[in-house]
């Protein structure tokens, strides 16, 4: 055991999914976001492609990395015709794209701008791309606040979250009235085969055992469901141009990272069928300003790129398009279901 400046961890330098001994990729990093202590290293599988921390928390000692953690307080819809216009371009792609029945008439505008590729991206990610077609029992896993849940409620699903974090359960139950589990997923212990689809949206790099989480949401998966996994992607073109100061890493909190590869091998070793792996460039924009200020200042302090300026933006616009016209975009995105 290792205490690392208050946090418990243990060695963790070999990889996973094959067993191999990793070699340092990165080493002496600290929390360039939210303070959290300890001295971290991140190896790397050069056979599976996966990337993890070293030393690792207990599982004990996790919460002790988001004391500063993002808050958890239900953001209101902004209003004015920026903001109508954003509304009309989701409305557009939801209804023509993925078969909602929104009733709303849309401006012309935004059935335009809804033709975009980018900003389609954007929205169909709002959903995590399930469609209309598909509603059911819907399982979010780390769900947070609950704002994804409520959004996918309007939508006609019927909802349930897990998240660990007390405080944002409190604020999904008592300010949105969700069915929320605080714990993991595995202490939830739902029924076999009782949901129809199940998200992970940013989560599977946070949790200690990522095969035991997936094995999980192949249990609780209907035959037929479908399972939705967002995570960064370690062979981005972000990391290739930022490394170490990539937005992405997030030191200590991000225990595993995945390229398409690892990924694929972690679900299939969970005994899920991957039925589509890509990339998507929607957050690359934001991934460049964070990244910038990462590289320029040295942390982040909260995580938001606040002092990026004009320049900044237009150049993280700029590398939004030229990633999603190349590939390679900061996200994976794996859609899986149970095998038979």
């Amino acid at each position: 055991m290792i205490d690392n400046e208050g946090v418990r961890a243990v060695k963790a330098d070999r990889c996973m999914l094959c067993g191999s001994e990793g070699t340092v990729l990165y080493s002496n990093l600290h929390d360039r976001l939210f303070g959290a202590p300890g001295v971290w290293s991140l190896m790397e599988c050069p056979a599976c492609q996966l990337v993890w921390l070293n030393p690792r928390p207990i599982s004990e000692d996790i919460g002790k990395l988001y004391c500063q953690y993002f808050t958890h307080q239900v953001v209101e819809a902004p209003s004015g015709a920026l903001s109508g216009l954003k509304k009309s371009v989701k409305e557009s792609v939801l209804r023509s794209s993925f078969g909602y029945p929104i009733d709303r008439s849309h401006t012309i505008m935004g059935q335009v701008l809804g033709r975009i590729g980018p900003l389609r991206e954007i929205v169909c990610g709002g959903v995590m791309w399930l469609r209309g077609e598909e509603r059911g029992r819907l399982l979010d896993v780390g769900c947070g606040n609950g704002m994804f849940l409520d959004r996918m409620r309007q939508l006609g699903w019927e909802v349930a979250g897990v998240e660990p974090d007390a405080a944002a359960v409190a604020v999904a139950r008592e300010k949105l009235g969700l069915e929320v589990f605080q714990g993991s997923l595995e202490d939830a212990k739902f029924p076999d085969g009782h949901f129809d689809a199940i998200t992970m949206n940013h989560v599977i790099e946070h949790v200690p055992d990522p095969i035991g989480t997936l094995k999980e949401c192949h249990r609780v998966l209907r035959p037929g469901g479908k399972l939705v996994v967002v995570t960064p992607n370690i062979k981005s073109m972000g990391y290739q141009v930022f490394g170490e100061h990539w937005r992405g890493l997030e030191v200590p909190r991000h225990l595993h990272l995945f390229s398409p590869q690892s990924l694929r091998e972690a679900a299939e070793r969970a005994g899920l069928r991957v039925q589509e792996m890509r990339t998507t460039a929607r957050s690359a924009r934001w991934i460049y300003a964070a990244s910038s200020c990462i590289r320029r200042d040295g942390a982040l302090p909260g995580c938001s790129p606040t002092r990026a300026g004009v320049r900044m933006r237009l150049q993280g616009l700029a590398f939004q398009a030229i990633e999603h016209a190349r590939g390679g975009g900061e996200e994976l995105v794996m859609v899986a279901g149970r095998r038979g």
